[in-house]
């Protein structure tokens, strides 16, 4: 939205009514700001057209980032989202999984236990401020954020699918859990007496490039699971 407001401010400042446009601006209500500059023709219809083109394609994802649930973030919209592009992968629920890994690949020399995570770019310097109106694009270097991958527990999975949001990219981050317990990331012990090798990982503006290495296109990191089914 931040890039549309830009846009739209300029065109605001010509407008005969700029006053109750700003406030309208302020409340979001980009709409109407747009069919009030195209009826006092400050706006052509091809431009509006182009705007409005523009600003979906940077917030395909925004309603992913909408979701406040962690749970219904990080399990349901993730683990959905990965099955939806790897539909070979199966669910664990109602397994004798007891959530300490999420799916499972079955169709290789030995099945592999998947753990997803997911995490939400957004500006972490404006922390009452709701996630999608502080959501990040993929190309916004000066951002600052940082996802916290939790409750990570190498010892019970054989990789980890890690899913970085931001408002018209999704990337992906896939580690197994050996590669897991050797990063200077990890770190183990999140919460007070939990039980097993427990741990989390952030994944920020200051890191990002650590992972390189592990950012892989959904095609490939089905082949990594094949390839680890084959061991």
């Amino acid at each position: 939205m931040k890039y549309l407001k830009e846009e739209l401010t300029k065109l605001i400042d010509r407008s005969k009514s700029k006053k109750d446009l700003h406030e309208k601006l302020e409340r979001g209500e980009l709409e109407f700001i747009m069919v009030t500059l195209i009826h006092e023709g400050i706006l052509k219809y091809e431009d509006y057209l182009r705007l409005k083109k523009e600003y979906e394609q940077r917030n395909k994802h925004i309603q992913a980032i909408r979701i406040t649930s962690p749970r219904s973030f990080g399990e349901t919209w993730a683990e959905e989202h990965i099955r939806s592009i790897l539909p070979e992968l199966e669910s664990t629920k109602g397994t004798g999984a007891k959530g300490e890994y999420d799916l499972v690949y079955k169709n290789g020399k030995k099945p592999i236990k998947l753990e997803v995570k997911a995490g939400r770019a957004i500006d972490r310097t404006k922390h009452h401020v709701p996630y999608h109106e502080r959501a990040l694009v993929s190309t916004d270097k000066a951002g600052l954020f940082d996802m916290n991958f939790q409750q990570m527990k190498p010892t019970c999975f054989d990789a980890i699918i890690m899913i970085g949001v931001w408002t018209d990219k999704i990337r992906y981050w896939f580690m197994s859990s050996k590669e897991i317990k050797k990063n200077k990331y990890f770190s183990v012990g999140q919460h007070r007496g939990n039980k097993g090798y427990e741990g989390q990982m952030h994944i920020k503006t200051e890191n990002i490039t650590d992972f390189e290495k592990y950012e892989i296109t959904p095609n490939e990191i089905f082949e990594k699971i094949k390839k680890l089914s084959s061991r």
